[in-house]
């Protein structure tokens, strides 16, 4: 169990790097090729697009290949778009590589997840899930640490880096046995389950936290630049902030499995709440960062709690791992492919403080969803 655990870690870890390593380049982007916030949104949620797309086939091909083909060619997908990124010359080009790379990425993460839930005992599964979230979150240490050395040695070199490393990934997961494929495709008529209200609260809260988290990530970046700040520091930012998130998740799974679901889900909700109104309008770069890294832990402080949800509840419905998991990569993705162009658009609209306090209203009905689902 221990090895599998350490593969299905470097998947995630490795997704991770693919979708974190733009976070530190998004100026880079804006001045480079004209792009508003809106634009740089849209280049920013094209990951998540491709995880929407994707998800349905990683459920199907999970099940109907095995964890072991879905994850290689998951992670092959993802060092295939990741090598040309580094060369491309237009705006259109670098948004359909990063739909390509999300895409591959609902592959490989679908399969993860899936992997590790059919091995994990029951009582250990929020634990678990616990711990690839964070090594989710290691990823996104590296990823922007990446993103801020490619300013200085150049894109090329840091995307070719980062292909390689999806390889060698991919390389040890084709050589680690894995549960023979099902050879039948997942029960898709049983995504009526999902209208159950804690399987929709799992879907929920798994979208909420991507949303807020990518609203950030594309006007924090952009908020730091105009205070002067470079591409090394603002890397150092989400660093730290992914530092600080990769050791919230495995607490939250443990409080979850020990006290149910809701007071780690509560708990997140009002701090997000809090952080929203706060996060707006800062003249300092130094306490903005603040709120940034608590944001990364606060923001997806509910993601561990809600997957574990999910996944008690489709058990319990009769709907298998590599669909729930698609679900999953399904509501994540909707959240991110949203968050990020929203938050862009609306600050185009009204500035930074609009594409924040909209989200409030968000926090406040899922909170009073959070109370009603026992």
């Amino acid at each position: 169990m221990r090895r599998l655990l350490f593969l299905t870690c470097a998947i995630v870890f490795a997704d991770t790097v693919f979708y974190a390593v733009l976070v530190p380049l998004v100026p880079y982007f804006a001045e480079e090729f004209g792009m508003s916030k809106g634009a740089v949104g849209i280049l920013t949620g094209a990951f998540g697009a491709g995880i929407l797309v994707g998800s349905a086939p990683g459920a199907y091909l999970a099940s109907r290949i095995g964890v072991k083909a879905t994850a290689v060619a998951g992670l092959g997908l993802l060092a295939a778009t990741s090598l040309p990124f580094g060369f491309a010359g237009e705006a259109w080009t670098l948004v359909a590589l990063r739909f390509g790379e999300g895409f591959g990425s609902a592959l490989s993460w679908v399969a993860a997840f899936t992997w590790i839930v059919m091995r994990a005992p029951e009582e250990k599964r929020g634990q678990m899930i616990g711990t690839l979230i964070s090594a989710a979150v290691v990823g996104t240490l590296v990823g922007p640490a990446l993103g801020g050395a490619a300013v200085a040695v150049g894109l090329a070199p840091v995307f070719v880096s980062v292909a390689v490393l999806g390889l060698l990934v991919a390389l040890w997961a084709l050589l680690t046995p894995a549960p023979p494929a099902a050879g039948v495709a997942p029960e898709f008529r049983s995504l009526g389950a999902v209208l159950r209200p804690s399987l929709f609260l799992g879907l929920w809260l798994i979208l909420l936290s991507p949303l807020l988290f990518s609203a950030m990530a594309v006007l924090s970046p952009l908020a730091f630049s105009g205070l002067g700040w470079g591409a090394n520091a603002i890397a150092a930012v989400f660093l730290l902030g992914a530092a600080v998130e990769a050791g919230v998740h495995p607490l939250a799974g443990r409080w979850s499995d020990r006290s149910g679901y809701r007071p780690p889900v509560l708990t997140g909700l009002l701090g997000s709440v809090v952080l929203l109104f706060a996060l707006p309008g800062f003249a300092s770069p130094y306490l903005l960062a603040l709120l940034v890294v608590l944001a990364a832990a606060v923001f997806n402080f509910a993601l561990t709690p809600g997957t574990a949800l999910l996944t008690a509840g489709a058990e319990k419905a009769g709907i298998g791992p590599a669909l729930a998991f698609g679900l999953t990569n399904f509501a994540w993705a909707s959240g991110y492919a949203a968050g990020a162009p929203l938050g862009g658009l609306l600050a185009d609209l009204g500035g930074d403080g609009l594409a924040y306090l909209a989200l409030v209203p968000v926090c406040l009905l899922t909170l009073l969803l959070a109370r009603r689902v026992t």
